[in-house]
């Protein structure tokens, strides 16, 4: 993870997962320094820091970026970057039972301001079968 995302999560303690990602972090990730190659002098016209920085990090590592805005997808996919995004993350950690249920998940992250489009709520939860 690149240091400018988790300082975009983390850094005000009141923004909602703000703690649980910092804990996550702390125990599971690695944290690498934020870059300024030519990947990232490239996309930081068009995309936030955060994004930027996973592009450009991804890229560097050769793996593939959790990144869900249109923009910064567009941007991955023109590197060849293979692409998550959070809702497959969460589909996949339902389908291993790494969590009971998606649907409260995806309702608290709409109340947190997350936007997810109704067609891929509904696609998600017919997957796991909780539609």
């Amino acid at each position: 993870m690149p240091h400018a995302v988790l300082a975009e999560t983390t850094t005000d303690p009141e923004r909602p997962g703000a703690r649980a990602i910092a804990s996550f972090v702390q125990q599971h990730a690695q944290v690498y320094a934020d870059r300024h190659d030519a990947i990232y002098t490239r996309l930081i016209t068009g995309l936030d820091e955060g994004e930027s920085q996973a592009i450009s990090l991804a890229h560097a590592l050769q793996c593939g970026v959790l990144i869900d805005e249109r923009r910064g997808r567009a941007a991955a996919r023109s590197l060849n970057l293979p692409l998550f995004g959070v809702l497959g993350v969460l589909v996949q950690a339902r389908r291993l039972e790494r969590i009971e249920a998606l649907a409260p998940l995806l309702q608290q992250m709409r109340a947190n301001g997350y936007r997810i489009a109704p067609a891929l709520i509904a696609a998600a939860l017919k997957a796991v079968g909780e539609a």
